[in-house]
Formats: C-alpha cells, sequence, structure tokens
C-alpha cells in the first residue's frame, strides 16, 4: 500500500519557490496542492507553470484550506512569525525559512503556540539534512580522520543583495549576518554536536544602514574556536567551511547545498562527491516522515537549536544596533 502524501501550501511567492517546488515535487512522501501571494494574478502564474491545483490571493484563504497539511513559508524575514502565526492558528503545521524569526521572544511564542496546537514546526534548514553533511559528522567525528579538531573557519560571499528591497533595513531582518547566520551557527552545532557557548563579533556599513560585512567569533562547549566571515560586497571570497584537525583539513563548499567535501591529509586531497537533484528534497522527506508519524517537532533541526541561534543573532544585532 502505497504511503500517504503529505500535501504542502506555499505562502508566498519569493523567488526560491521553484526551487522548493523542485525538491518537494522530488520527493515520494510530499505534494504541493497551493500556493498563495498577496496578489492572486501572481500565485495563479506560480500555480499554471508547476501545475499545483489551488492559487489563493491572500494567506489567510491558504491557512484555511483543508486540504492542506503542512504550510511553507517563505516571507521577507519581518513576515515569519506573522505567517507562521497565522498557519498555527488555523491548525497547519509549519516549516518556516530561516531565520526563523527576528527575536528570541517570537521563536519561544511559536514553539509554545504549536505544541498548544498540537502541530509541528521546524525552521527550514537544507543542510541538517544533506548526505554530504552526515558524511562529513561521521569523518570529524566517528573516524577522526583530521584528528583532534582545532579550529572552524568559515567564509561567505553573497553579492547581488541590492535586488533586495529591505536589505538594508535592520528593523525588518535586513543585514548580511541576518540573512546568512542560521546556517554558519546551526551548522556547527548540528556537525559537531556541541552548543554554542560564548560569541562576539563586528560589523561595516554604510551610515545608518543595516551590515554589508560581518565577522563573528564563536566559541564551542568542546573548547573549540570558529570564525564566520560574511560579505555582500564582492564574489571573490570563496564560499565554504573548513575543519582544521591536528592531522588534515576537511573543506565543504558551499556547505549548506553542497554535493561534495575535500579531505586534505598531509599533502594529498579527494573530493568526495553525493550526486543530488535538488538540495532541498531530504529536508522535506524528513518534514513529511515526521508530520505523518504525528510528530510536534523535529528530531534533527530540534527547536533547541533553534532557539539558540536565534538568541544569538538577536543578542549581536542588539549590540550592534543598540537604539534598534
Amino acid at each position: 500500500m502505497a504511503e500517504k502524501l503529505v500535501r504542502y501550501g506555499i505562502m508566498g511567492a519569493a523567488s526560491i519557490v521553484p526551487r522548493i517546488i523542485a525538491g518537494i515535487q522530488e520527493s515520494p512522501n510530499s505534494e504541493v496542492v497551493a500556493i498563495a501571494a498577496r496578489k492572486l494574478d501572481k500565485a495563479a502564474a506560480v500555480a499554471s507553470q508547476f501545475k499545483i491545483s489551488k492559487a489563493y490571493g491572500s494567506y489567510q484563504e491558504l491557512c484555511e484550506d483543508p486540504n492542506i497539511d503542512v504550510v511553507y513559508i517563505p516571507l521577507w524575514n519581518a513576515g515569519h512569525y506573522s505567517g507562521a502565526k497565522l498557519a498555527l492558528d488555523n491548525h497547519k503545521n509549519v516549516l518556516l525559512e530561516k531565520p526563523f524569526t527576528l527575536t528570541f521572544a517570537q521563536a519561544q511564542d511559536l514553539f509554545e503556540l504549536a505544541k498548544k496546537q498540537h502541530r509541528f514546526l521546524m525552521e527550514a534548514q537544507k543542510a541538517a539534512f544533506l548526505p554530504i553533511t552526515k558524511q562529513v559528522r561521521t569523518q570529524l567525528l566517528d573516524k577522526q580522520a583530521i584528528g583532534q579538531i582545532q579550529g572552524v573557519t568559515i567564509q561567505e560571499s553573497h553579492p547581488g543583495i541590492d535586488k533586495i528591497p529591505w536589505f538594508h533595513d535592520v528593523s525588518v531582518g535586513g543585514g548580511a549576518f541576518y540573512g546568512s547566520a542560521s546556517y554558519s551557527l546551526e551548522y556547527l552545532q548540528l556537525v559537531l554536536k556541541t552548543d554554542i557557548t560564548d560569541y562576539q563579533g563586528q560589523i561595516s556599513k554604510v551610515g545608518s544602514q543595516a551590515d554589508d560585512q560581518a565577522q563573528v567569533h564563536v566559541q564551542l562547549a568542546s573548547g573549540i574556536l570558529a570564525n564566520v566571515y560574511v560579505t555582500t560586497t564582492t564574489d571573490e571570497v570563496p564560499s565554504q567551511i573548513t575543519f582544521w584537525g591536528t592531522e588534515g583539513s576537511l573543506t565543504v563548499p558551499n556547505y549548506w547545498k553542497t554535493d561534495r567535501y575535500e579531505l586534505t591529509i598531509g599533502n594529498k586531497t579527494q573530493t568526495f562527491k553525493h550526486t543530488q537533484a535538488s538540495e532541498f528534497v531530504y529536508e522535506f522527506d524528513h518534514v513529511s516522515k515526521q508530520v505523518l508519524r504525528g510528530k510536534q517537532t523535529s528530531s534533527v533541526m530540534t527547536p533547541e537549536i533553534t532557539l539558540q541561534t536565534t538568541k544569538i543573532i538577536e543578542d549581536l544585532y542588539r549590540g550592534w544596533y543598540p537604539k534598534h
């Protein structure tokens, strides 16, 4: 007997949506049944292009649809909390894009509401479910392929942010670090299976605008130090994470969506690959299985990881923008 398909409704028609639809369609236990936008014609155009049966001109209509099991929310950063709350208030399971919320209090409120409504809630973090992520964790922790880990460097380049009209407004979640901090901070926790115990950082910005570069120093409970550098001013910085050990190094290019990593021992570098059509499919496989099993939280991308990350980001931005 075929496993039941989990039916997804998409709240918003952001540029990421076509890739999301591809990931859901590749998942054997998931399907897209509806999409909503603030304007019906925009939602209808996406629905027509990807053969989605329902299009709505309001998020309320989407959340009231009885044929939707999970609402996926890729709204602008400032809209995450209200969008997720609307879906949960209508008894929907929710997959909410990163950054989860703009404040720790908002994140707590959503998890409490999900518990009250007996609904599943998870921060969308595709890196947590990539086959390469599991392989990297095994190499570092189980096999100790690079010996004892001495430090971690993370660097990311995300140019072209001027296409995002609200990017320079920190009050709505704009800024280089807001946009990508969840990836780096959560990847460290997920791969090394440890908490972040201390953090401090600096930013650069033009006038009163949100940060265009950020550098954050992180200490893990294990004692390992990590340095995170994010820039939106150049595409010359390779986006990658490198773990440095007593016997070698392990580098993961584009670690949040990757299909490969490089292991260097002495003068020898090996590249390991895992072919994938969509980097999103593994995340949707996980969410759908959790929903079908009646779970309310993920055993991988846990509320604890999301809450700690949200608090760190909020604390740093309060220091950088004390009047905000």
